[in-house]
């Protein structure tokens, strides 16, 4: 449990600064919007690592994780309702779309799913499974978006400066950074930290867009779809080669 936490913060903390230094302003209400961040987030890599802690909490067993991901799924929900006025100005989380932005967005969604097949189809390598591919439509996608893009995005996009130069929404950045680390930065039993870059940037890169997706179209709608169908028909393809 102490790794889970401590591996949780050390990603945080690797970020902080930033967020600290790109504030609005330095006022208790975005004080206690990063705090609210920091909760959300690491409440969230815990409860994905439950049924590992527990294995009588694994009700659903299987492959993957999908005790885990239901996990936050109600977890990244339940955060939501609770904090969801400390960034109303930024609510992505709804099926309404922006208009003005809805096309662009949707061809940035289906250009990066798209990209991440290709990815896949070149770097992996899977056994034709069904509950895989099951797995890989539904729940990271759903999970992982509801907390990243829909509270922990709103809450950075309320509390930080709209934009810096070379690197556009800090938010978004700042948010894709925190994704990649939670992809490509662990710990391992004996508390040593393992980085792998590659995974990083790839996932990094990948949350990037998903936020400007949610950016641009207010919604978490298409990032989750463009999330999900890429992970699918990427799964598919490396199975099918």
């Amino acid at each position: 449990m102490s790794k889970i936490i401590l591996i949780s913060l050390l990603r945080i903390v690797i970020i902080l600064p930033f967020i600290l230094i790109l504030l609005k302003k330095y006022n208790r209400i975005n004080f206690e919007r990063i705090t609210i961040f920091i909760f959300c987030y690491v409440g969230y890599v815990f409860v994905l690592s439950l049924p590992s802690l527990n294995k009588s909490i694994d009700i659903i067993g299987g492959n993957w994780n999908w005790t885990g991901k239901i996990f936050g799924i109600i977890w990244a929900i339940i955060c939501y309702f609770i904090f969801k006025k400390y960034f109303a100005e930024n609510d992505f989380f709804t099926i309404k779309q922006d208009k003005k932005n809805f096309k662009k967005a949707s061809i940035v969604a289906v250009a990066i799913a798209i990209l991440s097949i290709i990815i896949v189809f070149f770097v992996g390598k899977f056994d034709f499974d069904f509950e895989t591919l099951a797995y890989q439509l539904t729940v990271p996608g759903i999970g992982e978006e509801i907390i990243y893009r829909g509270i922990l995005l709103g809450l950075l996009m309320t509390s930080l400066k709209d934009k810096i130069p070379f690197l556009g929404n800090p938010a978004v950045l700042l948010t894709a950074v925190l994704f990649g680390f939670g992809h490509g930065l662990s710990m391992d039993k004996n508390y040593s930290i393992d980085f792998n870059p590659l995974y990083f940037m790839q996932t990094g890169f990948a949350g990037y867009i998903w936020g400007w997706i949610t950016m641009k179209s207010r919604s978490v709608l298409l990032a989750i779809l463009s999330h999900n169908f890429g992970n699918f028909f990427g799964a598919l393809s490396a199975m099918l080669k």
